[in-house]
């Protein structure tokens, strides 16, 4: 059984796709949430859909790659709805390319925004769970991270956040601090209609192409892995940690 008191989460990269999946989510289940975008105007918008919908939401623009921005961030959040209980690394984009043609601006943006926000989230949201002696982390990770052509830098980048998620899990067990990492597959969001142009499909047929792929005979959607998320997060998941789980519709690969 599920069970998860009312608590202040934070989630980065929720002016859209799965963050803002999971933050209309958790908002649904009674959390006050502190929401984190580079994309302003988006993150004032998720903001507001949770606040219609009865919940409680601080909308935030900030770049998590930026430590003083986030230091701001969390302060500010935790002001208001009190300290970080439950985070979510979710901020990331793909800068997709063959590795002899990816400039180094290509890969720093990539790495920085995935793998260095996720590091100066959780490290700045560590020592008041520590003393709570609670917490939960639920770093987003991808099931790319096995391993795919044409994408070194958000491989590297996915790679590196799964390591992470396992290095601090040893660090913070005895705290009452979990922390765990979910690698979507084929999640239906804006990522998915730049993939379709790339590869000059209609998002349509990208999707029915990428539907084959799948055992389950469906895409994802961001709600797939916000129940993922809440599983994590439950008060009495405190005996899962360090765990990486592709949320994808079967094996691939």
């Amino acid at each position: 059984m599920i069970e998860s008191a009312s608590r202040s989460a934070l989630v980065t990269g929720s002016a859209s796709g799965i963050g803002a999946g999971v933050a209309r989510y958790l908002g649904s289940l009674g959390h006050r949430l502190i929401l984190l975008d580079i994309d302003g105007v988006g993150v004032q918008e998720v903001a507001e859909a949770v606040r219609g919908a009865g919940g409680q939401a601080l909308g935030i623009q900030a770049d998590v790659s930026d430590e003083a921005a986030v230091r701001a961030a969390i302060a500010d959040g935790s002001r208001q709805l009190g300290d970080v209980e439950i985070l979510v690394n979710n901020a990331g984009f793909a800068r997709d390319g063959n590795l002899v043609d990816m400039s180094c601006d290509d890969w720093d943006a990539v790495i920085a925004t995935h793998l260095r926000g996720t590091y100066l989230l959780t490290r700045a949201v560590l020592p008041s769970m520590q003393r709570r002696r609670f917490g939960r982390i639920v770093n987003i990770s991808s099931i790319s991270a096995l391993g795919h052509a044409g994408r070194a830098n958000y491989i590297a980048a996915k790679g590196g956040i799964e390591a992470f998620t396992k290095a601090v899990a040893h660090e913070v067990a005895a705290d009452g601090i979990t922390i765990n990492a979910i690698g979507p597959g084929v999640i239906v969001t804006r990522m998915t209609e730049l993939g379709a142009r790339r590869a000059g499909r209609t998002l349509d047929e990208h999707i029915e192409v990428l539907r084959q792929t799948i055992p389950v005979g469906r895409v994802g959607t961001p709600q797939d892995i916000a129940r993922a998320v809440e599983f994590f997060i439950a008060d009495d998941a405190d005996f899962i940690t360090g765990q990486i789980l592709y949320v994808s519709g079967g094996p691939h690969g």
